[in-house]
């Protein structure tokens, strides 16, 4: 490994502490990086979901955004907890994209004629615009939210990473759309990589092991052997991804949701039996 392949490595496996906060009765978490991108004048209004705040029945309480469990009435109340959200963050439900999510590193180009939150969009995980007043949204239990805003050109994407759309690269695949789409410059993006399952509650087989250190360049330092099995730090691998791509200010939440499932949706420690919190985001129209 060289020198700066190694000291990327370690800038990402650095993780900070985020922010709760309470907004009508709902309990978020929010990146101090994007926060402070939104304090210096961007246009940028996100959030990170827990499962506080709903009322969503068991399994799958309490503040579930997934239309994924099999009765109508889950269904619907994901419709609500959804609308609440979009109250809560002053943004239009109405113009909502939810991306139907398969572990692909297929990205989607949210424009004003495309927007609609009844629209059914499969088999794509991740959503980029850079039009004002279109949030995006999309869920997690697990897996790895990634917010990238481009400062310069204001173009915003949220992205699905599991371990196939982490070891496929779809973090890189949207710097590189951004680049091409937007004349987008590497290091006037900011990224935010939220509550995810943490290295120490992620134990995989081997090939897993060894597609997600081919998705870094020389580097396999972010999967440690724990018990005579490989432990991924899919939240860093992602980090060292967008670092290696040009990406300069990342900032990485220390939450594992795992080991907090009081406060998130964790598909590992509930067997599959729970709900979906969400990312969402949107560029703020002018006032």
């Amino acid at each position: 490994m060289n020198t700066n392949t190694a000291v990327l490595a370690q800038k990402a496996l650095a993780k900070n502490d985020w922010p709760v906060v309470e907004i009508d009765g709902l309990t978020l978490i929010t990146s101090p990086l994007l926060d402070s991108v939104a304090a210096a004048g961007s246009p940028l209004i996100h959030a990170f979901t827990t499962r506080l705040g709903g009322n969503s029945a068991s399994p799958l309480n309490w503040f579930n955004l997934g239309r994924h469990w099999p009765t109508e009435e889950s269904r619907q109340e994901a419709m609500s907890n959804r609308e609440r959200l979009c109250r809560a963050l002053g943004v239009d439900e109405q113009k909502l994209t939810v991306p139907g999510q398969q572990h692909t590193t297929n990205i989607y180009i949210v424009e004003p004629e495309s927007a609609c939150h009844t629209q059914r969009l499969p088999e794509l995980d991740g959503a980029v615009t850079d039009s004002a007043g279109l949030p995006l949204l999309l869920h997690f239990a697990d897996c790895v939210p990634i917010m990238l805003f481009d400062r310069r050109q204001k173009v915003l994407a949220v992205l699905h990473a599991g371990w196939k759309g982490t070891a496929g690269g779809i973090a890189q695949k949207c710097i590189r759309l951004l680049a091409e789409r937007w004349q987008s410059n590497a290091a006037d993006v900011v990224a935010a990589i939220g509550p995810a399952i943490g290295q120490c509650c992620y134990p995989t087989g081997d090939d897993v092991a060894v597609k997600l250190s081919q998705s870094v360049n020389g580097d396999n330092s972010l999967i440690v052997q724990r018990d005579g099995k490989p432990h991924p730090d899919l939240k860093a691998i992602n980090a060292l991804q967008l670092l290696q791509s040009g990406v300069e200010q990342i900032d990485v939440s220390s939450c594992c949701t795992a080991c907090h499932p009081e406060l998130f949706y964790s598909h590992r420690q509930s067997k599959g039996q729970t709900g979906r919190q969400g990312a969402i985001a949107c560029i703020k129209p002018a006032s």
